[in-house]
């Protein structure tokens, strides 16, 4: 796609879709000044296992999976809108008594139940805000749209871990989750000013569909199988980001806090520069090739982590995975939108929203329980993860091949 044909399509997106981003970027930068390092205070500065805040992270992304499926379907009757809005509220209020019991060096339990509570709320966010975007892009816009969500959360990611590091160098740790929920309270302010299409009657007379329904009528279409199975193993080697990694960082290579930060932010410039050309990629090679290139790349940038040695090695691995994530994730989502009901988009995304966050729960419990084994064997540790990322990219080649199938029998019917 030439540059002057992407920046037509980002220009023509409606401005809602525009200002979706913005609200991204601003609680991404808010949420990640905290969550980056939340793993390094339990482990770290409490002195407890990997393992153990592996299992918290396990139950506070499951009950995000459910929160996910429950609001996607909700937000199909009701609209995106008062979900979105209300629940990055709410959460502006947990994460600033996540800081309180962090500052009070609060018991592990406590700290424990907040952390799901927020866990949570996110659940609520995600899949009405993609809905909303499909709902507003036309089919041919949606991957320019998908995009651009894309770069507002990694704008967020750009600044927020570097701006953490940084602050919870001259202040207490717990003092930077106020900062967080001052970036939620201002993307639930932005949000509320949207004007959603579904509160004006369009969703009013969807039945409810439990998930388990839900799970049985997507069950009778093999490409969404083969497309939730990828969700899950995408996220259970992904989540290793933004979980075992700051922490394989700082004990096993020895990196200080602030050069972890300045590690997302490369990864987060890096997907602001390069998520331009990915999209005319996406556009020339179609998504299923896309999800599946994305994978192989994520194998090879995971194994680098294995073989890095220091801060270098580290700034190489991530961006050959920022190379993976700005192919991946707009593919990802224009294949989630595709491959459901147009009328029940919602159900979809929180459908692979769930299936998602069981891999992202999954995921910290995983890199946890491996760092504690074998951590001293990196590129055994970091191998295995490459190995997840080569049966996902086997997942997607079988989705490629099943979504071409269902579109030929639909367009000769």
């Amino acid at each position: 796609m030439a540059v002057g044909t992407r920046f037509t399509a980002w220009a023509e997106l409606d401005r809602r879709i525009w200002t979706l981003a913005w609200a991204r970027a601003v609680n991404t930068v808010g949420l990640s000044l905290v969550m980056a390092f939340l793993g390094v205070y339990v482990v770290d500065e409490r002195g407890y296992s990997a393992t153990l805040f592996g299992a918290m992270a396990l139950v506070a992304n499951l009950t995000q999976s459910m929160t996910n499926a429950w609001a996607g379907e909700l937000s199909d009757r009701i609209g995106r809108r008062p979900i979105m809005v209300g629940s990055l509220a709410l959460r502006a209020v947990a994460i600033s008594a996540l800081g309180v019991q962090i500052l009070l060096h609060a018991p592990l339990w406590s700290l424990a139940l907040n952390f799901v509570a927020s866990s949570a709320l996110r659940g609520c966010f995600e899949p009405p805000a993609y809905a909303l975007v499909a709902d507003i892009a036309r089919p041919d816009q949606r991957i320019a749209a998908f995009g651009l969500q894309r770069m507002g959360i990694n704008l967020g990611w750009a600044v927020g871990p570097a701006a953490g590091g940084l602050l919870a160098v001259v202040m207490p740790y717990g003092a930077v989750f106020f900062f967080a929920a001052a970036g939620l309270v201002a993307a639930a302010w932005t949000c509320h000013g949207l004007v959603d299409p579904r509160e004006h009657g369009s969703g009013k007379q969807l039945a409810p569909v439990r998930l388990r329904d839900a799970f049985a009528e997507a069950m009778r279409q093999p490409p969404m199988v083969a497309l939730l199975l990828g969700s899950f193993l995408f996220s259970l080697a992904h989540t290793q980001m933004f979980s075992v990694f700051a922490i394989y960082m700082t004990k096993g290579l020895g990196l200080a806090k602030d050069e972890v930060g300045l590690l997302y932010t490369i990864n987060g410039a890096l997907v602001l520069l390069m998520q331009w050309p990915a999209l005319g990629a996406i556009r020339r090679i179609g998504t299923g090739m896309a999800l599946v290139g994305s994978s192989l790349v994520f194998a090879i940038g995971f194994g680098l982590v294995g073989a890095a040695d220091g801060f270098a090695g580290g700034a190489l691995a991530i961006g050959v995975i920022t190379v993976g994530e700005v192919l991946f994730a707009p593919a990802h989502q224009t294949a989630a939108a595709e491959s459901g009901d147009a009328a029940r988009l919602g159900k979809s995304f929180g459908l692979v929203g769930f299936t998602q966050m069981v891999g992202v729960a999954f995921g910290p419990l995983l890199g946890g329980a491996l760092f504690d084994a074998i951590g001293e064997h990196h590129l055994w540790m970091w191998g295995l993860v490459s190995g997840v990322c080569l049966a996902l990219a086997v997942t997607f080649a079988v989705y490629a091949r099943l979504a071409a199938r269902a579109r030929a029998v639909a367009d000769g019917a």
